[in-house]
């Protein structure tokens, strides 16, 4: 489950958000993921405390990489949620008029995408696409989950990074179908504001985590916490000098509901926190005080299922959002890995870690 608090925090700090979406008919996709269950979480209080004049919700989920584990049963039943089982492209095709579509629909694990990598480029492209010609019939606001991987490898001038560095990305390899086809995900928003009238915003998150990351995301954290929970050493790839900053769900959700309903012109924007930027060896060290293991961690080579020529800085400028829409991070990384370590002892199983 979902920490109710979290989902508390979000509402409190996202009231002028609130408020714009009461009454309003929603379209999101990848509702069944690690965001899409958060955002389904907080449409879900709203409609509790504001039953006079609910959200109206669509959710489109496939579970191709997401988890069924969640208690979703109200999501079922909710009289305000229609939930449907198929691609997102399905949503384009639906007679309702949205007035939101937040398209989070997409493979982001490293691994996932690399095994599916086609399916990486339909979904950041010829979804986007659909969905986006949808916004232009109903003149939805339209929010495009990017990423931080379009930058791939900044230069060590450009770090922290805005959103005006063009990216140092590879247009071949492994991590080629993910970086490109977010990029190209971003053009056709672009296309679409400056020629269509299409309010198309972008989010570029940094390494959102928190709870509801399940083991199967393969990412550093969940990883962290399936050695955890297995009384192994953490693992870290390569020599553990890569560094990442991290930001908590709740600050991230906060962020991209300012985006999708505060912005007064279409842009793109970073979210995430840029503090503390860390390498992967002093995470884990951090991680084993935070959850009180004696097991430590090791260096161990890159699994062949994981695409090689990860970037080996990450960290955000965060300016923009900050200055332009009031954001500010509030959780640090200790007491976030403190909840989503809590979260992942209580809700991991032998089931999901083998």
């Amino acid at each position: 489950m979902i920490i109710d608090s979290d989902i508390d925090e979000i509402y409190e700090n996202s009231m002028v958000s609130v408020e714009k979406l009461l009454g309003k008919q929603v379209l999101i996709t990848g509702a069944a993921g690690f965001l899409g269950r958060y955002f389904m979480s907080l449409f879900h209080l709203i409609n509790q405390r504001h039953p006079e004049n609910p959200v109206g919700i669509v959710a489109l989920d496939s579970y191709i990489t997401s988890s069924n584990t969640e208690d979703q049963s109200w999501q079922r039943t909710s009289p305000e949620i229609e939930w449907i089982f198929g691609d997102a492209s399905i949503g384009a095709q639906l007679p309702n008029k949205f007035d939101y579509i937040i398209h989070a629909a997409g493979i982001a694990s490293p691994e996932h995408y690399r095994a599916n990598p086609l399916e990486t480029v339909k979904v950041a492209v010829d979804v986007t696409r659909s969905l986006l010609e949808k916004a232009k019939t109903d003149k939805s606001r339209f929010l495009f989950f990017s990423s931080s991987e379009i930058y791939g490898d900044p230069y060590p001038e450009f770090i922290p990074t805005d959103e005006n560095f063009r990216g140092n990305v590879a247009a071949r390899g492994p991590r080629a179908c993910y970086d490109e086809s977010k990029r190209m995900g971003e053009a056709l928003c672009w296309i679409y504001e400056n020629y269509f009238d299409v309010h198309a915003c972008i989010v570029r998150p940094f390494n959102v985590y928190g709870p509801g990351m399940m083991p199967r995301d393969y990412r550093v954290l969940p990883n962290f916490a399936t050695a955890l929970y297995r009384k192994e050493p953490l693992r870290v790839y390569g020599h553990g000098r890569q560094t990442r900053t991290f930001c908590y769900v709740t600050d991230a959700i906060t962020g991209f509901l300012k985006v999708l309903i505060e912005t007064e012109k279409p842009d793109v924007y970073n979210v995430g926190n840029p503090e503390p930027e860390l390498d992967m060896a002093t995470l884990a060290k951090l991680f084993s005080e935070i959850s009180k293991s004696n097991e430590g961690f090791e260096l161990v080579k890159y699994p062949s299922s994981y695409p090689e020529d990860e970037p080996n800085r990450r960290c955000p400028n965060i300016n923009k959002i900050s200055t332009e829409l009031g954001y500010k991070p509030k959780v640090d990384l200790s007491d976030g890995l403190a909840r989503f370590i809590s979260w992942s002892q209580a809700n991991y199983t032998d089931e999901l870690t083998n």
